[in-house]
Order: structure tokens, then sequence, then C-alpha cells
């Protein structure tokens, strides 16, 4: 049976419960949870291998795969004005290592100066739900070679209402070598129109390789302030060490404090005043 929300989202499994879940089990954030308070909550939507010292693995590993690539680019160039006897094999293989240079250079941009998670926020006092996402502008495009690697990242803010949010778990199967099956699941956010199943926007909310769905669970029960049987401790320290920190608009982050809808529409009113001076 389809999915009721349309259009279908890609490797949809099934559409999920929302409300509170009446289970005696202690309700887990698997430890995304950045902050909580009796206003809002900040969870992470930061994948594991992103974190730690993996990262500065991954972004090492890519800076030296670029260096790489880039010197065999120049042996490359030599080749082509000083051995005629490959000039057409070094032009080929120039071609071929400007292409993988540029492919390994746009995941060292992302890799870098992404900040260290992209959070998502709920108010349960005002109804609202903020995702900060960051992207490379320009990503698979060459115009991101014509700018300097920290003008062309670019971080975008979404506000969203709760009742318009709902849950699917999607999946995706990939065979081994041996012959064996892996699958991925991710649980993904949808948005849609008022009173309608219509999806007008999605977003992954977790991924990971095992089905669960604690985390919907959790977000679920604390926005209904059904507080009792919420593991409410907070992520590591240590997973904060990233120096591109999680940075907030001004309007939004106070927005997303709120201790009420009344406090919401003033700092909405104030900065809508300050936008059309």
């Amino acid at each position: 049976m389809p999915s009721k929300y349309q259009p279908q989202v890609s490797a949809w499994r099934e559409d999920l419960y929302k409300g509170v879940y009446t289970t005696q089990l202690h309700l887990s954030n698997n430890k995304k949870l950045r902050y909580a308070n009796d206003d809002y909550c900040e969870l992470s939507r930061l994948p594991n291998g992103m974190r730690g010292y993996l990262r500065w693995f991954i972004v090492i590993v890519m800076f030296f795969t670029c260096l790489l690539f880039i010197c065999s680019a120049f042996c490359a160039i030599y080749a082509i004005i000083y051995v005629d006897e490959i000039r057409l094999l070094s032009i080929f293989v120039e071609c071929i290592f400007i292409l993988i240079s540029y492919f390994f250079i746009q995941i060292f941009l992302c890799s870098l100066f992404a900040p260290e998670d992209c959070p998502i926020r709920f108010n349960r006092k005002t109804g609202k739900v903020y995702i900060y996402e960051h992207i490379i502008m320009h990503l698979g495009s060459w115009r991101a070679l014509k700018y300097s690697p920290f003008k062309i990242k670019k971080v975008i803010v979404k506000e969203f209402d709760w009742m318009d949010i709902q849950g699917v778990m999607c999946s995706v199967s990939t065979s081994t070598t041996n012959g064996g099956t892996v699958r991925h699941y991710r649980l993904e956010c949808i948005v849609c129109k008022p009173n309608t199943t219509q999806i007008v926007e999605h977003f992954v909310l977790s991924s990971n390789s095992s089905l669960g769905y604690e985390e919907w669970m959790w977000i679920n029960s604390y926005m209904a302030f059904s507080d009792k049987n919420l593991d409410a401790e907070f992520m590591p320290e240590e997973d904060f060490t990233w120096p591109i920190k999680v940075n907030w608009p001004e309007e939004i982050d106070k927005k997303s404090k709120a201790s009420s809808l009344e406090e919401y529409q003033q700092i909405d009113a104030k900065y809508k005043k300050l936008g059309n001076k």
C-alpha cells in the first residue's frame, strides 16, 4: 500500500504515527539532543560519521587526494608540452585528472566548511519547527571554482508549523560482494499543505543502518508535553569540537526560543518593522 502523502517520497517504506506514544519504555533520542528546556529543544541531524576524529580524518584524506590529482594534472601538462610521443594520450589524461580533481575539491570543501552540525529546533510553546541547513553554493558547477572557498558556503534556515509536519520511514537496499544485502534507513519529515496530504517539502531527520523510530517518538511526546519517560541526556561535549559552529540568525534564534505564541508574534512584528525601515 503506497503512502497517503503525495507525491511519493523516494524509497518510501511506511507512514509514521503522529501523536503521543503510550509506551512504558524510556524513549531515547539516540544521543541527538543538543539542548532542551520547557520551551524548545534542539536535536542534531548530523550523521555519526561526520563527528570528531573521523571528520578530521576525512578532511585530511580529501586534502591529500586533491593535492595528488592536482600534481598529476601538472605532470600531464608537462607531458603535453615536452613529450611529443604521448601528447594525445596526455591530453586525454589531463582532462580526466581535471574532472577528478574538481570532484574531490567539492567533497573537500563540503567536509571542511560545513558547520559542526545542521540541527533542528522544536518549539512546543509556539508550535514551530526550524531546520538549519548548510550548502556549498554552485556545488557540481564549474562556477564554484571562480569564488573564494570562504565565500561559497551559505546557511539556510527554514520555519515550519509542527501541525503540518508528518513522519515517514524510507529504506534503501544495497547488495554486498558476498551476495548479501545491506539495508539503510532514513527517517524523513514531510511538510504538507495545511489540512491536506499534499507534500510541499521534506527533509531528513536522521539516518541509520538499523530500523528505529526512537527520535520520532521522542519528538512527538516532547511536543505534546509528555515528558515523563523522555531521555533528556544531552549529546557529549566532545561531539562539538569542529571549529565552524552553528550560528542561528538572530531573528530565528529569538523566535525559536519564544516562551509563548504572543512573544513569537511580538518578535516577528519587531523584525518586520525593522525590515521596512
